[in-house]
C-alpha cells in the first residue's frame, strides 16, 4: 500500500496538493508537508503561497544550510544575498549556506513557491560564486538516455532531464533537476542508496513509481522518496490532446552517478 500524507514518511509518500495543510500567516499561507517530525530525512519541504504584495523571507541567515526554491505559479521578484532577479512560473533560485533570501509577490499576482532545505554537515565543500538563479527549462546541461538501476524495469523511450542546480553550478549538497516527459516517455526506475529525494509535479499529468507500484501524479503534487527506495516517472498519455509531463526535484545529497552517466564532472565548482 502507498503511504499517504497522513502517515509517517519513512517508506515514502505521494502528497496531493489537495491534502496540504495551510497555516495562515497573514500575507502568507504556509504548508510543511515534508520534515523530520513526519519521518523525512536529509531534506525539508515547504510550500508557500505569497499573497499579492506579500514577501517570503528567510530568517536563518548564517545557518549552515542550503535552500532551493521553484516558482510554480505567479510572477514577482527575488533577492539572494545582494543579487536580484525577476521571477515567473518555472523560475528557480538557490541560496547557499549562510545567505538570506526573499521572494516578493510584487506583480499583482499570488505566487506559489516550493522550497527544499537541507542542513550542511561541517566541512562541506562549497563554491565561492555559485549560480543563484535558473529556469526549469534551461537545457544547457542534460541527462539523456538514462536506463535506471532496477533490473526488473525496462524503457524504450527515455525522457531527458535538465540539471539546474548541481555541483557544476556550485551546489554543495542540494540538487535541482527537471524531468521533461513528452507523451510516451519515461524516466527510468532507479534508487539512490545514500540520498533522499523530494520532487513535485510542475506541468501535466503522468504516473510515478513508488514501493513497487505506479500511481497517478499531477501538477502541484509532491513525492518524497527515502534512501534506497526505487522510484521513477512515466507519461503514458499518447492519444489526442496528450501533453508533456514535467517534474522537478533532486536527490539530497546529490547523487554523483547521475553526472557520471551524463558525462559531466560531479565535482563542486564555480560555474563558468
Amino acid at each position: 500500500m502507498m503511504t499517504t500524507a497522513a502517515k509517517p514518511l519513512t517508506s515514502g509518500a505521494v502528497i496531493r496538493w489537495s491534502e496540504l495543510n495551510w497555516e495562515d500567516r497573514g500575507e502568507l499561507l504556509v504548508a510543511i508537508p515534508v520534515n523530520e517530525e513526519k519521518g523525512a530525512a536529509l531534506v525539508k519541504g515547504l510550500v508557500v503561497r505569497i499573497k499579492p504584495g506579500g514577501t517570503w523571507s528567510s530568517c536563518e541567515k548564517g545557518k549552515a544550510q542550503e535552500v532551493v526554491g521553484v516558482i510554480w505559479r505567479g510572477k514577482g521578484s527575488a533577492r539572494v544575498g545582494e543579487a536580484t532577479s525577476s521571477l515567473e512560473a518555472s523560475s528557480a533560485l538557490y541560496a547557499p549556506s549562510g545567505t538570506d533570501y526573499e521572494v516578493k509577490a510584487d506583480q499583482g499576482e499570488e505566487i506559489t513557491l516550493y522550497i527544499w532545505q537541507t542542513e550542511l554537515p561541517a566541512g562541506s565543500l562549497a563554491a565561492s560564486k555559485p549560480r543563484l538563479f535558473n529556469h526549469l527549462y534551461n537545457d544547457e546541461t542534460q541527462l539523456k538516455g538514462f536506463t535506471g538501476n532496477d533490473p526488473s524495469q525496462t524503457i524504450t523511450n527515455p525522457a531527458n532531464m535538465n540539471f539546474l542546480f548541481w555541483p557544476g553550478t556550485g551546489s554543495a549538497r542540494l540538487s535541482l533537476h527537471c524531468g521533461i516527459q513528452e507523451p510516451g516517455q519515461s524516466f527510468a526506475v532507479h534508487q539512490h542508496p545514500h540520498s533522499s529525494e523530494l520532487f513535485i509535479g510542475v506541468e501535466g499529468k503522468g504516473e510515478i513509481h513508488l514501493n513497487g507500484e505506479w500511481h497517478p501524479f499531477e501538477a502541484g503534487d509532491l513525492l518524497y522518496v527515502p534512501q534506497g527506495i526505487f522510484h521513477g516517472t512515466r507519461n503514458l498519455y499518447t492519444g489526442e490532446g496528450a501533453a508533456r509531463f514535467v517534474t522537478t526535484g533532486g536527490p539530497t545529497p546529490f547523487d554523483a552517478s547521475f553526472y557520471t552517466f551524463a558525462g559531466v564532472s560531479p565535482e563542486v565548482v564555480n560555474p563558468e
